[in-house]
C-alpha cells in the first residue's frame, strides 16, 4: 500500500512520527505538572508554548494526530489525560469532560485543575 510506506520529511513513516509527537506531548506534561508543583512559572509558561506546539502538529497530521491525541484520553496517568483533555477538547467535548471529571478526583493542584477546566467550558469562559 502506498500511503503505509511514505515517509515524513524527516525520513520516518508516518505512524513513527505520530507516536513521536505523542511520546512528546507527554513528556512534557508531565513536566509542565512538575513545574506548576514547584512553583515554577517560567518553565511552565515554556512548557504550555512546548505542549501548544505539540498540540499543533498533532492537528496538522489530519485525523490520524486527532484520533492519536483523543486516545491520551485514556492515559493512566491522570497528568497526561487532563492535558490531553484541555487541548482536545473542542474536538470531543463529551469524552474530555468525562476525563476532566475523572481527573478531578485526584487531591492536590492536579485535581483543582482539572475542576477549573470544567468550570470554565461549562460557563463558556474557554479562551482560545
Amino acid at each position: 500500500m502506498i500511503e503505509a510506506s511514505r515517509t515524513d520529511s524527516g525520513g520516518s513513516k508516518p505512524d513513527e512520527k505520530l507516536d513521536r509527537l505523542l511520546s512528546r506531548f507527554a513528556v512534557a506534561a508531565r513536566a509542565h505538572h512538575a513545574a506548576l508543583e514547584s512553583m515554577d512559572a517560567e518553565r511552565a509558561g515554556c512548557l504550555v508554548r512546548m505542549i501548544d506546539g505539540l498540540h499543533e502538529a498533532l492537528l496538522r497530521e489530519g485525523e490520524n494526530g486527532v484520533e492519536k491525541l483523543l486516545e491520551l484520553l485514556e492515559s493512566i496517568d491522570p497528568v497526561v489525560a487532563g492535558m490531553a483533555a484541555v487541548y482536545a477538547i473542542r474536538l470531543d467535548s463529551r469524552r474530555c469532560l468525562a476525563t476532566l471529571n475523572r481527573v478531578a478526583t485526584e487531591s492536590g493542584l492536579l485535581g483543582f485543575r482539572a475542576d477549573m477546566a470544567i468550570l470554565r467550558w461549562e460557563t463558556g469562559d474557554w479562551g482560545e
